[in-house]
This record gives C-alpha cells, structure tokens and sequence, in this order.
C-alpha cells in the first residue's frame, strides 16, 4: 500500500530563516547612497512583509520624500544587488528548522517555498543552507505573482505535483495567512518572525520546534 503524502509549503525571510539582518544592511546601503539616514533592525522589522518594491516605499517614506512611481522598480533592483553583495553566512536557520525540515521529508512530505523574496536570493540562500534536496519548488514574487495573490501559492502546489493529501502553508505573518485563505489551504502560523496575525485565526505556534513536531506527529491527512 503506498503511503500518503503531504504538501507543505513554506514562506521563506522569518519562518524558516532569521533574515532581517541581512535586508537591514542591504536597505541600508542604498539609503546611504542616496543620502538617507540608516534604519534599525526593529524599524526594518516593521517594513517587511510584501517583497522588496513595498520595502522600498516603506523605507523612503520612512526616511524623507516619499519615491515615484518609476523610482521605486529602480531602487528595488538597487535593493537587489546590495543583497547579493552580503557576505555568505549573515542569515540562519530559527532553531529546529534544519532538523524539522529532514525528519518532514524521512516522512514523504513534499516541501516548498512561496515568497515574496527575489527568487534569485531565495535559491541562493537555499542553496547555501544545504536544502536544495528537500526544498524542490521555490516560487517568488518577481517570477510570479505577490502574496496574498492565491495565485503565487496554487503554483507553489502545482510545480509540486500536490495530490490527495495535507497541504499546509506555513508562515509568519498577516499576508501570509491571507494568502492561505486565499487559496483554500490550511494555514500555520509561526510567531518568532517579523510580522503578526492580524485579524486572522489558525494554528499558532512559538516556535519551529514546536512547528515541526506537531506536523510530524499529526500526519498527512487534515484531522478536524
């Protein structure tokens, strides 16, 4: 008899990686080069959330005039750039993540990644942590289309192959689970990231740890 599947995938920047060191120095580095002042780690925390044009806005609004509407596709690839030039190493994985991720696959779950990231970064830092053979599918915001846009996370379950089965997505803020119900997907939510639930409701969890295990041990089939 084969053995069942789930589908669980995944947001990216603080679900499953701390990576708001690494946006604040690239963000940094472009205010500094157009004359703005720097922005702290908490501050940034508070702009993150819709891809790397919204960050943009947020920040020049932020910091002064607020950007043009032809400015702000300029200044994201700006954004872009600053970020591959970041050294290797900045981001790492939320606790439990590395193990959470193996023991899903030893079980036959099939794993992704929807993101507003540049897919470009989003491989690469995929790539780096050593997840390539358990993370197959990585859709972004930049080849796709943004969350909450349902769109972006059905084509995360599609290029997986997703059948009968669970399907999660498993996120760390407010257009994250708006993009779940969106999309009719079960929705979790992981609170050690940079954003909140808003007016939403779903499983709520502190951490990855926590995450992983109750994912593991409830199975690939949805339990009401």
């Amino acid at each position: 008899m084969s053995r069942l599947s789930g589908w669980a995938v995944f947001d990216l920047d603080g679900t499953l990686v701390d990576t708001l060191g690494e946006i604040t120095e690239a963000l940094n580095r472009v205010l500094a080069n157009h004359r703005r002042k720097g922005l702290s780690k908490e501050e940034v925390m508070r702009l993150v959330g819709h891809g790397p044009n919204t960050l943009i806005e947020r920040a020049w609004s932020k910091t002064g005039r607020t950007a043009e509407v032809g400015e702000v596709s300029d200044l994201a690839y700006q954004y872009s750039r600053e970020y591959e030039c970041n050294s290797p190493g900045m981001s790492r994985p939320y606790r439990g993540v590395n193990e959470g991720l193996q023991r899903l696959v030893q079980l036959g779950w099939k794993l992704g990644v929807c993101t507003n990231k540049h897919g470009v970064a989003a491989r690469s830092l995929i790539r780096e942590l050593g997840w390539s053979d358990w993370i197959r599918v990585v859709v972004s915001g930049d080849e796709a289309f943004r969350k909450p846009d349902p769109r972006s996370l059905k084509l995360a379950f599609q290029r997986m192959g997703a059948g009968f089965g669970r399907h999660l997505f498993v996120g760390d803020s407010e257009v994250d689970l708006q993009t779940a119900q969106n999309a009719s997907v079960e929705a979790v939510f992981l609170r050690h990231g940079y954003g909140g639930m808003g007016k939403f409701r779903s499983r709520f969890f502190h951490d990855a740890v926590e995450m992983f295990r109750w994912v593991a041990q409830s199975g690939p089939i949805r339990k009401y």
